[in-house]
């Protein structure tokens, strides 16, 4: 039986979705002043007709859309008040209006005009004014929430009261709306907030408007899909009603530790807080929890990654939609599912709010923060699944390290990473305490290091006395010692960690050391001794950043004996050769993009660095070997000279 249902709602859609084509191909053709887009939804085959969704005040184009996984189609028609004359583009004929109560009855909310009539509305709605009314359709009230049907059989709210609570004493069109806007009811001083979305929802007290700008005689009738509460809003701010709600206590407490309590009492920014319940923040580690609520630092770090700097309202969520938090390169994404719930980040939203003088509160169930504030850089470590670097850690006894030490950046090897290392090697790494220790010092560097403060050439100063790590730069991409540096880093308490594809190990060798000792390149030696243009040498590290594109000896013979000759003869001119085989900066393969072709500057010329095929290529010579890293630089071997052009 469902099947068959299933199948005549495929067919009833399928026949809308011609239907809608033809009459808005029919309707393009005419397109002229005051057409609209009406966008229609829907949803499963319970409903004979269409859910209306939102209309727009531009034609736009006609194509078949999805809204939270439901069929969405579009078609054009004269904008409200407006009808088309015959044989005319656009819709010319203004409309002459009719009063309130019959605009509503026109558009099928009888039960609100029952209502109103009942309370002695009768002159707003057929000659009072101008007056804006926010109308709920028929099944808004036969879908009332509970807690508000409560309220009026127990006579905490008056049916008057509620209906007065849709009514504000002047007239509004939407498209003279700014966001955020508090607009006075008549229920006794109570205010509505009205909000416009990216997507051209529009909303009043977060209550999709369905059908709006129908202009009366006296006023503006908008139709929503839900009866409104009062009790949803309050006059009071957002640090008032936080503080009120009995189970945002520990959110609560953070607020008064990070000093946040003005910038949330502050009436000309709007909020969005998305603030985890007791019971979620009850799960953190007590020794997390207590650093965090004993921190102004982690406190703030913590809020602001709750904290929207706009308005969100779940009914306007109708697609995937990134907003950034108020916390450092935070951002979460809110979406919505087949049964029209608010997701953000995969966690369901309740749709319960508090709207209050500067912004919405959403109580939630969940944590946004990632739960690194207040954990330590071993707590980290061990969030990110790296056992192989923490048995190395515990074997050097220095897990109090992690835990205790403040301003720390880890270079944490990913466990594939030790893994292929060479067998022998790891055997001593984890059999002696004074080898892993040696190890695991030297991928810690004794200050923060992040995206922000990473340059070219950057050297930072490891735990080994006299040992660095430089740091390298190429457009967005970062590294270390050559090393590709995954930038998914997760900041601690006490510092922060990037995850790295290879172990780090000292460079041991200098670039005289592999041009000395590999005979390959005994002309390139000869014409270097020649010069005197190499670095000072040393097996420290003493700060010098260098890329080195060394020719084999097959790459000068390519030249002739003669023309050989002739260069060794000319000083100048082989200083000029070798100025463009030297970059002052350490220029690693792991860190260019296979798609991307680099402009580099050597010393005397600027050359081109890309990729053909599996090839990496200087101009058009080609790299034989790369990424050897030696203590003043990165060597690249070459078989062809990267000549002078004049």
């Amino acid at each position: 039986m469902l099947r068959v249902i299933a199948t005549i709602f495929v067919i009833i859609i399928q026949q809308l979705v011609n239907a809608n084509n033809y009459y808005n191909n029919a309707t393009l053709q005419k397109y002229g002043k005051n057409v609209c887009t009406i966008e229609e939804v829907f949803y499963d085959g319970n409903n004979d007709l269409p859910t209306m969704y939102r209309e727009h005040g531009l034609t736009l184009d006609n194509r078949q859309k999805q809204t939270c996984g439901h069929i969405t189609l579009s078609r054009n028609e004269c904008c409200e008040g407006f009808k088309q004359l015959k044989g005319l583009p656009g819709c010319t004929i203004v409309k002459s209006p009719n009063n309130m109560l019959e605009t509503i009855k026109l558009l099928g909310a009888n039960e609100f005009a029952r209502y109103a009539m009942q309370c002695g509305l009768f002159d707003i709605l057929e000659i009072g004014g101008p007056y804006t009314l926010f109308v709920p359709t028929d099944e808004a009230f036969a879908k009332m929430d509970k807690s508000l049907k409560l309220a009026l059989v127990s006579r905490k709210l008056t049916t008057s009261e509620l209906i007065k609570y849709h009514v504000v004493p002047y007239r509004l069109i939407t498209h003279n709306m700014t966001s955020n806007t508090l607009l006075e009811t008549l229920n006794d001083g109570l205010h509505l907030r009205f909000n416009k979305h990216f997507n051209q929802v529009e909303t009043i007290n977060c209550v999709k408007l369905i059908r709006k700008n129908r202009i009366a005689k006296n006023g503006v009738v908008h139709l929503i899909n839900t009866v409104l509460n009062p009790h949803i809003y309050s006059n009071r701010n957002l640090v008032q009603i936080i503080n009120q709600n009995t189970e945002l206590t520990i959110f609560s407490k953070m607020i008064e530790t990070s000093r946040m309590h003005q910038s949330l009492k502050e009436t000309f920014q709007t909020y969005t807080v998305l603030a985890p319940i007791d019971n979620v923040l009850r799960k953190l580690p007590n020794n997390q929890l207590s650093r965090i609520l004993d921190d102004e630092k982690l406190s703030k770090e913590f809020i602001l990654k709750h904290l929207l700097p706009t308005t969100i309202c779940l009914s306007a969520i109708t697609e995937g939609q990134i907003i950034k938090t108020l916390g450092d390169d935070h951002s979460i994404k809110f979406n919505c599912d087949a049964l029209n719930s608010a997701t953000t980040q995969g966690y369901c939203i309740k749709s319960d709010l508090k709207l209050t003088f500067n912004g919405i509160l959403y109580a939630v169930n969940f944590d946004l923060s990632n739960y690194n504030e207040g954990k330590t850089v071993l707590q980290i470590m061990n969030d990110m699944g790296l056992t192989e670097f923490l048995q190395i850690v515990n074997i050097a006894g220095l897990a109090q390290t992690f835990d205790t030490k403040n301003m720390l950046t880890v270079f944490a090897p990913s466990n594939q990473a030790i893994k292929s290392i060479d067998s022998t090697e790891l055997y001593c790494i984890k059999t002696d305490s004074g080898y892993a220790k040696t190890f695991v010092e030297y991928h810690i560097a004794k200050e923060v290091v992040t995206p922000k403060n990473i340059y070219d050439n950057k050297i930072v100063e490891t735990f080994i006395p006299g040992q660095y790590l430089r740091l390298q730069c190429v457009q967005n991409t970062f590294g270390v010692e050559g090393q590709l540096l995954n930038l998914q880093h997760k900041v601690g308490f006490n510092g922060i960690v990037h995850l790295t594809n290879q172990v780090l190990m000292p460079s041991t060798i200098s670039v005289h050391d592999i041009i000395s000792k590999n005979n390959s390149f005994s002309i390139f030696m000869r014409a270097v001794n020649l010069l005197d243009i190499l670095p000072a040498t040393s097996p420290e590290f003493c700060g010098n950043h260098n890329t080195y594109f060394i020719p084999t000896n097959n790459a000068f013979k390519k030249l002739g004996i003669d023309r050989l000759i002739w260069i060794f003869n000319n000083p100048l001119y082989m200083r000029t050769i070798l100025h463009n085989h030297q970059v002052e900066r350490v220029l690693s393969t792991k860190l260019l993009k296979k798609h991307w072709q680099y402009e580099i500057q050597t010393k005397n010329k600027t050359i081109i660095l890309s990729h053909r095929g599996n090839k990496l290529m200087v101009n058009n010579v080609e790299v034989i070997e790369a990424d050897l890293m030696t203590t003043n630089g990165i060597v690249h071997v070459v078989d062809d000279l990267i000549l002078p052009q004049y």
